[in-house]
């Protein structure tokens, strides 16, 4: 699985719309997430989910992506993140039961927190 840091990503991305474009529309929404992921003491953020078949790319003008992944601080600084995407995940009407938050749950043991709006 392809992953890349996703400021580096987004910054040099010439798609227009480059991370989940439902969500942020413009790249420089997406890169403003991403700042604030930071802000709020995110180790790293990294891009999945990359959608990059070369007529996308041609269409497009870069790749796409439809995902994040967070690697979380020590436990005790945790909390501002995972607030945050409770709020990001409520605000996209994404629920507890499909499945997501509880995946996570387990992703937060391995210090990590995904991001994602399909």
């Amino acid at each position: 699985m392809k992953t890349f840091e996703a400021l580096e990503w987004l910054t040099t991305n010439k798609n227009p719309s480059a991370l989940a474009s439902d969500r942020f529309g413009e790249t420089a929404n997406a890169i403003k997430f991403v700042e604030k992921l930071y802000e709020l003491g995110a180790l790293k953020v990294n891009v999945i989910g990359i959608l990059d078949e070369p007529e996308r790319i041609e269409e497009e003008g870069g790749p796409y992506a439809t995902a994040l992944i967070v690697e979380l601080p020590q436990e005790d600084k945790r909390e501002k993140l995972i607030q945050f995407y409770k709020k990001e995940m409520e605000e996209q009407g994404i629920e507890e039961g499909e499945g997501i938050l509880e995946w996570n749950e387990s992703k937060m043991n391995e210090g990590k927190l995904d991001f994602g709006w399909g």
